[in-house]
């Protein structure tokens, strides 16, 4: 595995950056050929190749199940939303369900207020975990992963994450739902969606808040990436909106690449994944992180 993670990193470039209200973006790319086919989420939902559902009648919290019903492999990712069913929830880690299976995932509720059916089945919310909240949940399972081997996170810090995120948004939301805030905030992250073009065959990215690393995404397919870019860009776009950065002016590829660098130098964990593949935990100084591998390639890295 240590070789497919060098090799990996050692693969990615940077493009030139755009920048608006405080967010920098560089655009990462890869000399590494395309390997593993998927789908997405919102893909496969939209083409009604997959079902995800409560485990049971009367719900679980921190699990949930997934049925692919095609012959696409589906890559669900960390910190997508699901709404519906019991509460909303978000994916504690990147999952690969391969063609005609079903799979138990591990999720976190994002809507401490509902514990109620609204419809049999989830739907995709068009969103991805705020970056605060994201963080903090990746942070928790990681931990968890490394004390008890469980992709659990620490539920109450998500909730507490989404209040806040509330609080900062002026959102009165009656279930406590975090993609209330982004509906609320709709109009004004639209402006970020023509602010940042994707160019061809881009298959990550690189946040900086002001003169501040904020994240980096990666997905091994670049049209796959084109479909989900709008909701990594939002997860960032609301943090940028609701926080004082002022864009930086003096930012560089280097700097880009100095921050997905750390990951090389970080410890590393592997534990096999909840669906097909490797879960891979990054920790080290200023940097945490995880990945999916699969079949010798990565096929989604987050910092």
């Amino acid at each position: 595995m240590k070789t497919v993670i060098e090799s990996f990193f050692n693969s990615l470039k940077t493009g030139e950056p755009c920048s608006f209200k405080g967010l920098t973006a560089f655009p990462v790319f890869s000399t590494l050929p395309e390997g593993v086919d998927f789908a997405t989420l919102t893909e496969a939902f939209r083409e009604d190749w997959i079902e995800i559902r409560e485990l049971t009648q009367g719900g679980s919290v921190p699990e949930l199940l997934v049925i692919n019903k095609s012959d696409r492999n589906i890559l669900i990712l960390d910190s997508e939303e699901l709404q519906g069913a019991k509460q909303n929830r978000v994916l504690n880690i990147t999952v690969l369900v391969t063609a005609w299976s079903k799979v138990v995932v591990p999720v976190s509720c994002t809507e401490r207020g509902r514990w109620h059916y609204l419809s049999n089945v989830f739907s995709d919310s068009g969103t991805m975990a705020a970056r605060t909240v994201r963080f903090s949940k990746n942070r928790s399972v990681g931990e968890n992963l490394r004390r008890d081997s469980t992709f659990r996170s620490d539920q109450m810090e998500v909730w507490d994450k989404v209040d806040e995120l509330s609080m900062r948004s002026g959102t009165m939301s009656r279930t406590q739902a975090m993609r209330d805030v982004f509906v609320d905030m709709d109009e004004k992250l639209r402006s970020f969606d023509k602010a940042f073009p994707l160019s061809e065959g881009q298959r990550g990215v690189v946040f900086f808040a002001g003169k501040e690393p904020a994240g980096f995404e990666y997905v091994s397919e670049p049209r796959a990436f084109r479909d989900l870019f709008p909701k990594i860009l939002r997860s960032y776009a609301v943090e940028s909106l609701l926080g004082e950065a002022k864009t930086a002016r003096a930012l560089s590829g280097d700097q880009a690449m100095a921050f997905i660098e750390k990951a090389l130098s970080a410890e590393t964990t592997v534990k096999h994944s909840a669906g097909r593949g490797e879960d891979i935990r990054f920790s080290g100084d200023g940097v945490i992180g995880s990945a999916l591998a699969y079949e010798d390639e990565i096929l989604h890295a987050v910092l």
